[in-house]
């Protein structure tokens, strides 16, 4: 189950990475393990989450955008490293991305919408430097937890296995610590281990 609650938590920072400039992962291993492989609330009855889950995900979004807001703030979205991949086969990669597909045709449509909507409105409302604002970033963090509880684990392992046979180096950890506060950087990785055990409670 640990296994899981790490691919939970791949997915969740992937999928914001890959979406809009809002979201990136946190120190150390994590991101070693996610940052460059740069992969992105209607009606709760509609969602594929019970009422009950789908509060507590919108009450675990808005802790986690709060906490790691500061963090998102020091990134320098106007950087193309986030959307860089070291060198893979190009094979592997379209197999990887493949899973990925597949995750998104699973997941709810309805929430699957939201998120959509919700990239769009932060995508418009964004500043100079490419960042949401508050609002925005915690409805995307909220619409994402509800798509990737919207799909069965399984699904979410066969992306998070895709990618973990990449071999991304050792250096991408360090690299992206060095470029923002440390102390941001570990208040936004703890929020996103929270957030990531609200998801993975209700993920069906």
């Amino acid at each position: 189950m640990a296994k899981t609650a790490r691919a939970v938590s791949v997915l969740l920072a992937g999928v914001c990475l890959c979406c809009l400039p809002a979201f990136v992962p946190g120190p150390g291993r994590f991101a070693r393990s996610v940052a460059p492989a740069a992969v992105g609330a209607g009606a709760l009855g509609m969602l594929g989450a019970a009422p009950a889950y789908a509060d507590k995900i919108d009450d675990a979004a808005k802790v986690l955008s709060e906490k790691s807001y500061p963090f998102l703030k020091e990134i320098d979205w106007t950087s193309d490293v986030y959307a860089k991949l070291p060198t893979q086969p190009p094979l592997k990669v379209m197999t990887a991305i493949d899973t990925m597909l597949k995750m998104g045709a699973a997941m709810d449509p309805a929430a699957l919408k939201t998120g959509v909507l919700a990239h769009s409105q932060a995508i418009a409302n964004m500043d100079s430097k490419g960042v949401a604002t508050l609002a925005d970033y915690t409805a995307i963090n909220s619409a994402i937890g509800r798509m990737i509880s919207s799909v069965p684990a399984s699904k979410t392992m066969d992306v998070y296995n895709a990618f973990a046979k990449f071999n991304l180096g050792s250096d991408v950890g360090p690299y992206m610590m060095s470029k923002v506060n440390a102390a941001d950087a570990q208040a936004a990785y703890k929020a996103l281990m929270d957030f990531k055990d609200v998801v993975k409670a209700s993920q069906r």
